[in-house]
């Protein structure tokens, strides 16, 4: 009886404990249904999600990108329904904030911070809107933090541990090239915390595997080991709209890539990557010597305007913490990440007929009243820039937080602990924000994953300057209380 009694008082106080995250996940979830049923069956970015689509039907590695994300879609391709894929994500998107939860309340943090630092994946409009989307966004996201999660979880992350985190960054970097940085950072991580090197082996040996594995496969259809191979298209878009022909040392060759439009009037790097009056498409040369035409030119820039590139780089970096959602010419349109109103201007590139598994084309059902509260939904419902960069800063003012000399041992070590995962966590966004800057554009999308990275580092970082705090405290507080108990006792250090 007292057994069945207390079980009956635990349960209750285990929902209130964790009530926020609950509710949260409540509204999340409405979120996702009303974008299921607003529209149907999912929405496509025109290109990308096609060659996906088309690159599931045939697995074989594409030039542009990398084969991981059409593996899972061809998966889910034996159900036949489209709609399939959206629901997938947007039930791999309510995973990814039960995860930072689970993580952060494991890790000892208050239920209240870990639920807030769940909160813009769950709730962030942008984030339902990409998890609707035939992309490789979320699945990326998912192997993330499921890598992270492995790191993370323990004090000293066992073998298997290790090895799991690696291999789900390795498929990481199979969605997304970019994984590849952070399979990188998350090895430093490992060294840095002198675990030992049986696991910074594990870890590297299940990152490197897969990918060793795909650059053989796509050494066997293009002749060259790399995980993809459209980094020259992309960087030279990225370097046109700057690069100033007079002050390059260029070859004949990739001289001929020089803009013909006048600095100030220049497009944004799309059009130099995409458009087919771009100098990529009308510059008559052979396919290898043009990409080495589109390297050397990259370079010549990077090397001859280092200014100019930083200054380019940067801007873009600083451009995602600036408050509200707004572009330059030269970025990419955030409306194609906005819950439409069909019809949308066709550079969006979201309003194409839908295309299914098997190729063939469907027309998109919309329902108006759904698709109006997520659109009025989302003109508030996103993370703020200035919110992000508050958690950068208080996941780098964590890194520089340290327990008084005086605290134990363990206080120190877990100290330790919490500013190295605040410096990986914070490291991570930062490079998923400053690469596609370097040598893609400014999008809104690239933004998103950092959705579960600065908000736990923001976490711990709280988590640390608290405990720093009260160690302090505790540590002049033990002078006052000694000097109170010699002088009751009569006594002295003397």
């Amino acid at each position: 009886m007292n057994r069945l009694r207390s079980t009956s008082l635990i349960r209750p106080a285990r929902l209130r404990r964790h009530r926020l995250i609950i509710v949260l996940i409540v509204l999340a979830s409405a979120l996702r249904v009303l974008a299921m049923a607003a529209y149907r069956p999912a929405f496509e970015f025109a290109g990308d999600s096609y060659a996906y689509l088309q690159l599931a039907r045939y697995l074989s590695p594409d030039t542009v990108r990398p084969a991981g994300y059409p593996v899972v879609l061809h998966a889910l391709s034996v159900t036949g329904e489209l709609w399939v894929v959206p629901a997938v994500q947007h039930a791999l998107g309510l995973g990814l904030g039960l995860a930072v939860y689970a993580l952060l309340t494991h890790r000892g943090v208050a239920p209240t911070i870990a639920a807030l630092a769940a909160a813009p994946v769950l709730l962030d409009a942008y984030q339902v809107n990409i998890e609707h989307f035939v992309m490789a966004e979320t699945l990326f996201d998912a192997l993330l933090v499921a890598g992270l999660v492995a790191l993370l979880w323990d004090r000293e992350p066992p073998l298997w541990a290790c090895g799991l985190a690696g291999g789900a960054l390795a498929l990481a970097a199979l969605v997304r090239t970019v994984g590849v940085v952070l399979g990188v950072l998350a090895l430093a991580y490992l060294i840095a915390r002198r675990f030992g090197w049986s696991r910074s082996v594990a870890f590297a040996g299940t990152l490197a595997a897969p990918l060793l594995g795909y650059a053989f496969w796509f050494h066997s259809a293009h002749g060259s080991y790399a995980l993809s191979g459209g980094d020259a298209y992309w960087l030279y878009g990225r370097v046109a709209p700057i690069a100033d022909c007079a002050r390059l040392d260029l070859t004949p060759a990739a001289r001929q890539l020089c803009s013909a439009h006048p600095p100030s009037e220049r497009p944004g790097p799309n059009y130099y990557v995409w458009n087919r009056n771009s100098p990529r498409f009308t510059v008559a040369l052979p396919d290898a010597a043009k990409k080495a035409a589109m390297t050397d030119f990259a370079h010549q820039v990077i090397e001859h305007q280092p200014a100019d590139y930083t200054r380019m780089v940067t801007g873009e970096v600083a451009h995602y913490f600036a408050p509200g959602r707004w572009v330059g010419r030269r970025d990419w349109p955030v409306g194609t990440w906005g819950f439409p109103a069909y019809p949308v201007p066709l550079y969006w590139n979201i309003n194409a007929p839908l295309a299914t598994f098997d190729g063939e084309l469907v027309t998109r059902a919309v329902s108006p009243t759904p698709a109006a509260v997520l659109r009025v939904y989302q003109r508030h419902g996103y993370t703020p820039g200035p919110a992000l960069g508050a958690m950068v800063a208080l996941g780098v003012a964590a890194v520089f937080r340290k327990a008084p000399r005086r605290s134990s041992r363990a206080e120190h070590d877990e100290q330790r602990r919490i500013r190295a995962d605040c410096a990986l966590l914070v490291a991570a966004g930062t490079a998923l924000l400053v690469v596609p800057s370097a040598t893609v554009c400014f999008d809104y999308r690239y933004m998103l994953p950092t959705l579960v990275l600065f908000p736990p580092a923001a976490a711990f970082g709280w988590q640390q300057i608290t405990r720093v705090r009260a160690a302090r405290r505790q540590s002049a507080e033990e002078p006052r209380s000694r000097r109170g108990a010699q002088l009751a006792t009569g006594t002295s250090d003397s």
